[in-house]
């Protein structure tokens, strides 16, 4: 066989492999229920979670520790909330953005302890000041934490959640 047309070939089955890649990763979803877990709470999980709801807490666990996350209804007034919000205040390793017209999402980067590195809360904006990250009166708040800061954001703004 001639020396050129095999390395055309060659070539060629190169890149329709390439390009085939990364169409199949800019076109993957991963495959998710959205189910009513709560009264107040619809989210959106992997389809390989289980979750098991214990009153206001309710753990997702996988086999794989990437899409574990654990998503709490709390009072403004809670020590886990205010010791997030003082670290946030302190170290300012987090972001506020608007979730919708009625809520904040603050994320912050802090590990606690209880094997979760990232918190992101559902705070109603008429009850929280983003300028000094404090409630303006008592009111409830979502917390979701897990181990990867997209997985956990992606949560909470795709999640419906009543406060």
């Amino acid at each position: 066989m001639n020396k050129k047309l095999i390395e055309y070939l060659i070539i060629v089955t190169a890149v329709i492999l390439l390009i085939y890649g990364c169409y199949s990763l800019y076109t993957y979803t991963l495959p998710e229920n959205k189910h009513n877990i709560t009264d107040s709470a619809t989210i959106n999980f992997p389809l390989s979670s289980g979750y098991t709801a214990d009153g206001d807490t309710i753990v997702f666990e996988n086999a794989h520790d990437f899409y574990n996350m654990k998503v709490s209804k709390l009072s403004s007034s809670d020590e886990k909330i205010t010791n997030l919000l003082n670290h946030f205040a302190n170290l300012g390793q987090g972001t506020i953005d608007y979730r919708n017209e009625t809520c904040y999402a603050v994320t912050i980067e802090f590990d606690d302890g209880s094997g979760y590195t990232y918190h992101s809360m559902v705070i109603p904006y008429d009850s929280f000041d983003k300028n000094n990250r404090s409630f303006t009166k008592d009111t409830n708040v979502y917390l979701f934490e897990g181990n990867n800061r997209q997985f956990v954001v992606d949560t909470v703004f795709n999640s419906d959640v009543v406060l």
